[in-house]
């Protein structure tokens, strides 16, 4: 009787432990509501307000930035914090952080103002990633560690395009829905915490290094370079985009549609390098992106036609997911210690992502509104000189 007793509490247990989620499930989905929130205020309707506004180029690329510079400083220190306190209330924390600055936005239109709540905003959202992605990684090591991330990158891109419609959308009501969706949706996303969850442990397959130690590092510098030149780029022509929108008189439904339709093109990217390997080691993939890169931005610099502005986004889009995967990828390759090829890769991303709108700013208020698009076709080409240089010496070596 006790046996079977015992039977029966063992049986109860397991199907409880089955019922639970997986926390990267979890994680999924808090990174997919949390970037589409943070597109929706941040990268979105707050530049598109102040562009609306009437505020100039330098203070638009300074709007998009500040938020990624704040990001890049506290990440590494809320980091090494949550190892030593815990992840959940950093977590909470930062959602909650950033749900009340969305609605402070909604009540903003002065440029100091708009700027501190955009860069606390990047400090809230460092108290949010790190933390999130250590958190639902536990268990996971080595292939089944790079699957999980695979998967959390087209969550958190899916949640950027809709993010971008959304919010374009809401916008076009009234612009102050697009600050009070998204900020409600962000309070109340930690209730998803209080979900049970269980740690699944991956098997540790590490990852094969078919290349030597030399190539190894060589594509690692090719595909930080790749990755930080298509951020500069793409940085650019999103930040001083609202600018043009607003002078064609685009709507900012369609606005948002353009934005959402650069991020879905990222999705399909991990898709497509996800499952394929064609590319590993190959340097013409990296050039093909350069020129890709520059077929996207001169269509924004010769253009007013809707229809284009959509294939230059989606251009753009697709080979940023492309080279965050291939960059991401090389590192944890060339580095023995894997998350520090991720953290490398990040501060990566978050300096072409600062730079690339705020450079465009001072260009497009120093010589006119179309001016950053051939600043970002310029990035292209000298991004891809550069390459060719590795190439050549790394041929010679």
């Amino acid at each position: 009787m006790i046996v079977h007793s015992a039977a029966l509490t063992g049986g109860r247990d397991c199907d409880t432990i089955a019922a639970m989620l997986r926390r990267e499930q979890i994680g999924y989905v808090l990174a997919l509501l949390m970037d589409m929130a943070v597109m929706a205020t941040f990268l979105f309707a707050v530049p598109r307000r102040a562009a609306d506004a009437g505020m100039d180029a330098v203070r638009l690329g300074w709007l998009s930035g500040v938020f990624f510079i704040t990001y890049a400083v506290v990440s590494p220190l809320v980091g090494k914090l949550s190892d030593r306190f815990g992840r959940k209330r950093f977590m909470v924390a930062g959602m909650m952080v950033a749900g009340v600055l969305m609605w402070a936005c909604a009540y903003e239109t002065r440029f100091e103002a708009l700027l501190a709540l955009c860069g606390a905003a990047g400090a809230a959202a460092a108290l949010f990633w790190p933390t999130l992605i250590a958190w639902f990684s536990e268990g996971r090591r080595g292939a089944a560690l790079v699957s999980v991330l695979g998967i959390y990158c087209i969550s958190w891109n899916i949640g950027l395009s809709v993010g971008s419609v959304g919010s374009g959308k809401l916008y076009e009501m009234d612009p102050w829905w697009s600050f009070a969706v998204f900020g409600l949706i962000t309070v109340a996303a930690p209730l998803l915490l209080l979900l049970r969850t269980r740690v699944a442990a991956g098997d540790d397959n590490a990852m094969p290094v078919p290349v030597g130690r030399a190539t190894a590092l060589h594509f690692m510098w090719a595909g930080w370079l790749v990755n930080l030149t298509v951020l500069l780029g793409l940085g650019a022509v999103q930040a001083m985009f609202p600018q043009l929108a607003a002078h064609l008189d685009v709507s900012p439904s369609l606005h948002g549609q353009l934005f959402g339709a650069s991020r879905a093109a990222a999705v399909a990217a991990f898709l497509v390098m996800g499952w394929s390997h064609w590319w590993h080691h190959r340097t013409w993939p990296l050039l093909a992106i350069y020129v890709a890169g520059e077929i996207g931005a001169l269509t924004f610099a010769y253009t007013s036609n809707v229809t284009l502005f959509f294939t230059g986004f989606v251009v753009l889009g697709f080979i940023n997911g492309a080279v965050y995967l291939a960059s991401i990828f090389y590192a944890m390759e060339a580095f023995e210690g894997k998350a520090a090829g991720a953290g490398w890769t990040e501060m990566v991303l978050g300096a072409g992502s600062f730079l690339g709108p705020v450079a465009a700013g001072f260009v497009g208020d120093a010589w006119g509104l179309r001016a950053p698009y051939f600043f970002a076709a310029i990035l292209f080409v000298a991004g891809a000189v550069v390459q060719v240089g590795l190439d050549f010496a790394a041929r010679r070596r």
